[in-house]
Parts: C-alpha cells; sequence; structure tokens
C-alpha cells in the first residue's frame, strides 16, 4: 500500500511538471499504464481492481486520476482535480463537482462517474438543441447520462463513445499552440475550442493570472464561431445561446430587449454611457469572479480588456459545479439592488455596475 501511495503521489509531483501546456513528460510510462495490471501478484489499478482498465491505464475513467483522494490541489505540480471541498481554496477554474456528488443535483453538472442522473432533469441537457450545428450527438431525448468526455460529454472527440478513446493521444500530444486542430491542441481537450490556458488552472488566480477565454462579438444571429467558450456550452445547452432566442425580435437578432440573458455580446462596445462600460475598471480590467473574452486570446499578463469584455456562460457559470444553485459562481439569491452591504461590487454587479448603489467602479 506504501508503494502504491508513493507511486502516485510521484506521479502528482512529475506528470504536469512545468508548464502544464505541455505535453506530458519525464514521467515513467508505468506511472499512468501498466502491461498486464499485475506486478508481484498484485493489481496495478490505483483503486486495487484486479480488472485491467482501458488503454491499459492505471485508472479506470477519468476521475480516477482527477478526483483522488490522495492528490489536492496545490499548485501547477499536481494533476487538476475536480472534486474540491473548499470553494475558492482548493478548487479550480471549473469549480468543483463536490457538492452534486453530495445530491444537491442543482449545483454541479450530473457526470455517469461521480453520480447518477439529475432526479428531476433527467439524463437531457436543459436547452437542448440536437438541430445545433454544434450539438454532441443527434439524440432528441438522451437515453445516456452525461460523460466526461465523447459522445455524451464536453471533452474529447465527441463522434467517440467511449470516454477513453475520445481523448485518446491527448495528453501526449504536443501543444505548440493552442489552436483547436485537434483534441490535443483544443483550450483543456474541449475539440475545437481555443483559448490559453492558465498552468494552475486558477488555483491562484488574479486580473493577471487567469485564464484567456475566447469570444466573438455578435451583432447578429449568423456570425457565430465555433472555437468559442459558449460555443462549447451550446453544444448541449443550445437553445440558450440561439440569437433568436435572446430577444423579442427575431430579425433584430442579438439587439435589445434581451428575453434571455445575452452571451457573445462585448461590453465595451455597448454606448460609452452604458453602465457595463464600466467592468473592471479599478481591478485591471478583468474581473476573476466574472471573467469575459476577448476575440483573440492572449497570455492573461498581456491581455488588454480595455478595448474587449465580451460575456460568455461562464461569466456567470462554473462549469463542473458550484456551492451555489445552477452552477453559478456567486449566491444569485443574496444579489440584492441598490444594497450597500457585501454585495457591492460583487457577483452579478461586476456587470451591472450601477445596479448594486454604488458607482464607484
Amino acid at each position: 500500500m506504501k508503494k502504491r501511495l508513493f507511486i502516485l503521489l510521484s506521479m502528482a509531483l512529475v506528470m504536469f511538471a512545468g508548464n502544464a501546456l505541455a505535453a506530458i513528460s519525464g514521467a515513467p510510462c508505468v506511472e499512468c499504464h501498466t502491461m498486464h495490471n499485475s506486478q508481484n501478484g498484485e493489481p496495478m489499478r490505483w483503486d486495487g481492481s484486479a480488472d485491467p482498465a482501458s488503454a491499459l491505464l492505471r485508472a479506470a475513467n477519468c476521475t480516477g486520476c482527477h478526483a483522488s483522494a490522495t492528490i489536492t490541489n496545490n499548485g501547477s505540480n499536481v494533476i487538476p482535480q475536480v472534486d474540491g471541498a473548499v470553494y475558492g481554496t482548493d478548487t479550480t477554474a471549473g469549480g468543483s463537482f463536490k457538492w452534486v456528488i453530495d445530491g444537491d443535483d442543482a449545483k454541479g453538472h450530473n457526470v455517469d462517474e461521480l453520480n447518477i442522473a439529475d432526479a428531476a432533469l433527467g439524463q437531457t441537457p436543459p436547452g437542448w438543441d440536437e438541430t445545433h450545428p454544434g450539438a454532441v450527438n443527434d439524440d432528441v431525448t438522451w437515453a445516456q447520462q452525461l460523460s466526461c468526455s465523447g459522445t455524451y460529454g464536453c471533452h474529447g472527440d465527441h463522434d467517440e463513445l467511449d470516454t477513453f478513446g475520445a481523448v485518446q493521444g491527448a495528453h501526449h500530444e504536443p501543444s505548440d499552440g493552442l489552436d483547436g486542430s485537434t483534441v490535443g491542441k483544443s483550450y483543456r481537450f474541449l475539440s475545437g475550442i481555443v483559448g490559453v490556458e492558465d498552468e494552475d488552472w486558477e488555483f491562484t488566480n488574479s486580473a493577471t493570472d487567469h485564464n484567456v477565454y475566447k469570444g466573438v462579438a455578435r451583432n447578429e444571429g449568423g456570425n457565430d464561431s465555433a472555437d468559442t467558450i459558449s460555443y462549447l456550452c451550446a453544444e448541449c445547452h443550445g437553445k440558450f445561446h440561439a440569437a433568436e432566442g435572446i430577444n423579442a425580435l427575431p430579425s433584430t437578432n442579438m439587439s435589445n430587449p434581451w428575453l434571455r440573458h445575452p452571451t457573445d455580446i462585448d461590453m465595451r462596445a455597448l454606448p460609452a454611457s452604458s453602465e457595463y462600460q464600466q467592468y473592471g475598471l479599478g481591478i485591471g480590467g478583468y474581473s476573476v469572479e466574472a471573467p469575459v473574452a476577448l476575440s483573440n486570446p492572449v497570455a492573461a499578463a498581456n491581455a488588454d480588456y480595455s478595448a474587449e469584455a465580451i460575456v460568455t456562460c461562464v461569466s456567470c457559470h462554473r462549469a463542473h459545479g458550484s456551492p451555489y444553485d445552477d452552477l453559478l459562481r456567486w449566491d444569485y439569491a443574496g444579489m440584492e439592488a441598490g444594497t450597500t452591504g457585501a454585495a457591492v461590487n460583487t457577483g452579478c454587479f461586476r456587470c451591472h455596475t450601477t445596479k448594486d448603489g454604488d458607482n464607484s467602479l
């Protein structure tokens, strides 16, 4: 047992050592793979199972490495964990599945490796549109629960049903630029999506230390782009993203009045008198609490949000989950218009800067 724990911790230290954007290097193959799942009469899988795992891996699924009790999020030299228990302390940009694992379906995506399907919503994602150009599958109603990757998941190749097959080779592919051309060259292995990855997955973060998301400013419904972070969300929640569903007049597409909260809106392009022009002022032009996107992502230290601040799905939501309903980044019920308390200049008021009664930013 001590030997197995030592090997696992060694893997955590060297597997992603150095630049987290690069392919795995410097780690012996045995730390991730096993030829026969047997050594000295003992299984080589981390969970002790005698059954071999796909791709000769030592974990039977994604969470075998990314939700391990023996690995913690403490910087860039570890495997990113998706079940951190202390929000904002040991959780990364995607948030955590911890609260949905604990049984609160409203607080996370119900991934099959970690919990059962949502009791209220079932298996079909809310806002699902099988006709959306990027839809992960063509099922009118899903008959399979959400998975980490593949045909029913977020990561990897959606044409591949097997979750390991969907990301095959991606961990070893040199990523000299995340251009979306392959799974390994896609932002966070989200096939086709472009962005700049923070080296420690935003375990530490600031206005100059964070992910940089790709966005597109849509003035009309037809100029969407298939490589943005919001397009990724639309692959399962297409009806929440479609321009014709955002306002009352389909012919005007992305213009006011809003019926759904808009995405792909550049707040810097709105009138100078708009409250949205005040987003991020006083904190480096960018808020890690309510992140926005750029049409041409560059490293965070060089990113300029004074000319662009594009609203995305992840401006308000965490991809994996959070302690708050609807996977929100903050407590929506705690946002009180005109308040002068703790909610000033936080949450919704990062963008709606005049609604909290404090116009200081």
